[in-house]
């Protein structure tokens, strides 16, 4: 065999899902282990009988830290399967809201500036059936924004509201799709359950990642720190503080004040994500 052709076959799974094995997921979708043999074993079936491949962002396989992995499918492979089935025949989609105390339904991602987004719909026809799968889905339930998550949660509390809006560390709660194009997430939501309810045999077992709501924004890279790292991290943070506080106690000792506490970072949970996924970029939408 030449060199050209051992590139061919090991190149072979890049296009062809069926040529999956346990060793190239587990190599370019999980090289720190982290995952079970289970957990591989059910995103190459469930990769393997949707004919979908993760090299090309049509299905994801999405682990953090020790939490139970996660498989989800893209966009583009739900309307993917949907533009190749024999029976398709269009479909339609808008975000319902809320304006002058009525509920209206525009087609598209547009709502009139003012109005509150309650909702998603979505139509999808088939030739063999007398009417189309109609499907509404609720903004409140899916509204997978960090930030307005956090203003519910300090509005609750009674807790004063500043911007940028704090997480619980201290720290600010950046951007993400559901907070800069609400109509287009929760429109998408709303398309892909119709989908699967239109196309329940080829998609039935199929669910995108803001359907699932997953408590980190899936991102496709593998993450540049292990637990262990950022344990390692963490405690030169404190060797730092400690440093710091010395030398502040010895610019106070005159005063008679006393340095700030050390805080004690070795026993804070670790939190960071330790396993994502390969390619770079967020999910499409």
């Amino acid at each position: 065999m030449t060199n050209n052709q051992i590139v061919e076959a090991k190149g072979d799974f890049l296009t062809n899902p069926q040529l999956l094995n346990s060793g190239i997921i587990r190599k370019y979708l999980d090289p720190q282990g982290k995952a079970s043999d289970e957990e591989l074993a059910y995103f190459i079936a469930q990769a393997k009988a949707q004919n979908l491949n993760p090299f090309t962002k049509e299905i994801y396989f999405i682990k953090y830290g020790n939490q139970p992995a996660q498989v989800v499918t893209a966009k583009s492979a739900f309307e993917k399967k949907a533009d190749t089935h024999p029976q398709f025949d269009g479909k339609e989609a808008g975000v319902i809201y809320l304006q002058d105390g009525e509920i209206k339904y525009s087609k598209g991602a547009f709502i009139p500036k003012g109005a509150s987004i309650l909702g998603g719909w979505a139509k999808v026809y088939r030739k063999d059936r007398t009417y189309p799968t109609e499907t509404e889905v609720s903004f409140d339930e899916y509204d997978n924004s960090k930030i307005r998550a956090r203003v519910k949660e300090l509005t609750k509390q009674g807790k004063d509201i500043t911007y940028p809006v704090m997480n619980s560390y201290g720290n600010p709660i950046g951007e993400n799709n559901w907070d800069t194009m609400p109509c287009v997430m929760i429109r998408k939501v709303a398309l892909v359950s119709a989908y699967r309810e239109a196309f329940p045999a080829e998609l039935g077992a199929s669910y995108e990642a803001d359907e699932i709501q997953l408590d980190n924004t899936p991102r496709d890279v593998t993450p540049q720190e292990s637990r262990e790292e950022v344990l390692a991290r963490k405690q030169a943070q404190i060797e730092q503080y400690k440093q710091e506080q010395a030398q502040k106690q010895a610019e106070k000792a005159d005063t008679g004040h006393q340095a700030d506490e050390v805080p004690d970072y070795a026993n804070d949970s670790v939190e960071e994500p330790v396993q994502g996924e390969l390619l770079d970029g967020e999910l499409e939408y």
